[in-house]
């Protein structure tokens, strides 16, 4: 089911199936949001809960008991309820149940949050512990924004935009690194920068980034808590017509770095999980602004 809220600048349509993101219009019927291909990637903007990425054996531990996720978690593959919906927001919950517990053992509430204000989208992830115990999860968004976003335009038109100077250096499957960033605030874009799959910050200077056209007065700025991290993406494959398709960036922040990280199978020992106490609720918001 979707669902459609609206300002006087923007139209956003969410679908209930993973509360997801499915369209960021203006009234010029300019469309910012990527529309999913499934050659290349079949989403728009995922919720990314209670995992972010995953560990390298696909499997992990509470207390010893061994438990297995997919990538990113189920979150972005469950049927949301829809709370409520009005002009220009709208809420959606996903609850615990005995499917969710034989992969995640714990009993929780998540609530996503749509509220439009003119050209500004903010949206809010909200975990609600309802254990008996404390829970352990990371938290995420993973918006793909369109490049181009006018056919007259290429993907190597636009430059990703940091708020401020940052050093961002890339992990290789191979055990080596490349630095991205060294000291600036501007990384060209170009299919070969995602090669070696995503780049990301942890704990970064700027509290925004920007993906921006060359050409035009376009831009997306996604404004972001820069306590936790953000991360920069799009598909690379072999094939060059696949790759060449893959007409996207996404620029996702999170609540810290991602599981992976902490090269650690128990969850309860990773040092960036996100730890909540029962009865409590944490709160991770960002906010897409365009033009």
């Amino acid at each position: 089911m979707q669902t459609v809220i609206s300002s006087d600048i923007l139209k956003v349509k969410i679908d209930s199936f993973g509360a997801e993101l499915h369209s960021i219009k203006d009234y010029n019927d300019t469309e910012y949001l990527w529309q999913a291909d499934e050659r290349v990637w079949k989403r728009h903007a995922p919720v990314l809960f209670p995992f972010v990425c995953n560990t390298a054996s696909g499997k992990y531990t509470v207390e010893g008991k061994e438990y297995s996720l997919s990538n990113h978690g189920f979150a972005r593959d469950s049927e949301f309820e829809l709370l409520f919906s009005k002009e220009s927001s709208a809420e959606f919950y996903l609850g615990y149940s005995d499917d969710t517990l034989k992969r995640y053992p714990y009993k929780f509430g998540l609530y996503v949050n749509y509220a439009l204000d003119g050209g500004k989208l903010k949206i809010t992830y909200t975990a609600e512990n309802k254990d008996d115990n404390d829970i352990f999860f990371f938290i995420g968004g993973h918006p793909a924004f369109r490049c181009p976003v006018s056919p007259r335009e290429s993907f190597s038109d636009y430059t990703v935009v940091y708020e401020k100077n940052e050093r961002i250096v890339q992990s290789r499957s191979d055990g080596s690194e490349a630095a991205i960033l060294n000291d600036g605030n501007k990384i060209p874009v170009s299919h070969e920068l995602f090669a070696h799959d995503v780049f990301m910050k942890s704990r970064p200077e700027s509290s925004w980034i920007a993906l921006v056209s060359k050409s035009h007065d376009y831009k997306v700025k996604l404004h972001f808590d820069n306590k936790g991290c953000i991360a920069v993406w799009s598909s690379w494959f072999e094939d060059r017509d696949r790759t060449e398709a893959a007409q996207f960036v996404c620029l996702e922040p999170w609540s810290s770095a991602p599981v992976y990280c902490d090269n650690e199978e128990e969850l309860t020992k990773m040092p960036s999980a996100v730890r909540l106490s029962p009865s409590e609720k944490y709160a991770f918001s960002f906010t897409i602004e365009i033009g």
